[in-house]
């Protein structure tokens, strides 16, 4: 006679395992983790220095950034706290009213000056054959 299989009567157990398992949010476990093993002492390697560029390369490249760019070199909010601040002081408290625009036009105008005075400067600075700007060539810049 042949051999035949013969069904194994399940268990409800099995079936709810079974069940379980073939449901599509079902994912095994995880492995369990295994400690590694000590890392060996290995030779010290020479740390990589960063990278330093030559004195000025840095400052021509920033020289280069803002001259290309055109938003405003002071930030906005601390600038219109000052003049509120100085036109209160000169009008002794009198009420202030500064549109948007005003300050902003107030603004360009203010770092259109600082910028024409450090040229001046800096002009000053190569007639007398330097390249450092002191207070005395803004002075000197201030006059002309």
């Amino acid at each position: 006679m042949g051999r035949t299989k013969h069904a194994v009567a399940a268990t409800t157990e099995t079936k709810k395992r079974l069940r379980f398992e073939l449901s599509p949010r079902w994912r095994p476990p995880p492995p369990m983790r295994q400690v590694p093993p000590e890392p060996q002492p290995q030779p010290e390697k020479k740390k990589k220095r960063a990278y330093r560029f030559r004195p000025g390369t840095v400052a021509l490249r920033e020289i280069r950034k803002y001259q290309k760019s055109t938003e405003p070199l002071i930030p906005f909010a601390p600038f219109v706290r000052l003049v509120k601040e100085i036109t209160n002081d000169l009008t002794k408290g009198e009420l202030n009213h500064w549109t948007p625009q005003a300050l902003i036009s107030l603004q360009e105008a203010a770092e259109y000056h600082i910028v024409d005075v450090f040229e001046e400067a800096n002009l000053c600075a190569i007639h007398a054959k330097r390249v450092t700007i002191i207070s005395m060539l803004f002075q000197a810049a201030r006059i002309q």
